[in-house]
């Protein structure tokens, strides 16, 4: 277990490295998008609160994903585990917070605003 935990935890550090900043951005934000679209489908509370991007949502996380492992030459296996790590850290941020509420609300101003960005732009399927 304890060289697990010290494999996991070089990876996580170099995966940091593995990305340019714009990069880390977008995968966060599609972790973003991608949890809230989820809770969305399960109709949790509080998900309604955020425009329904239920369809669009996979579609644009899938098309980032291929452009950052193009971009970057990572093979989309480590893009996606970045991706599903920049899900835990989204996860765990809201746990260890005073107002989660108020901490979604800005990365989804934010993450949308990216999304809408980039479908305007062309560079997501619509």
């Amino acid at each position: 277990m304890k060289t697990f935990l010290i494999f996991a935890l070089l990876f996580l550090e170099h995966s940091s490295r593995l990305f340019t900043e714009t990069q880390s951005r977008d995968i966060g934000c599609v972790a973003v998008v991608s949890i809230i679209s989820e809770e969305q489908r399960r109709d949790a509370p509080g998900a309604t609160d955020y425009p329904d991007i239920r369809e669009i949502a996979p579609r644009w996380a899938a098309s980032v994903g291929d452009r950052i492992s193009g971009e970057s030459g990572q093979s989309v296996e480590v893009v996606r585990k970045a991706i599903w790590d920049a899900v835990e850290k989204e996860q765990a941020n809201v746990s260890n917070i005073d107002s989660p509420k108020a901490y979604v609300d800005q990365r989804m101003t934010t993450c949308l605003a990216l999304m809408r960005a980039d479908l305007a732009r062309g560079s997501a399927p619509q």
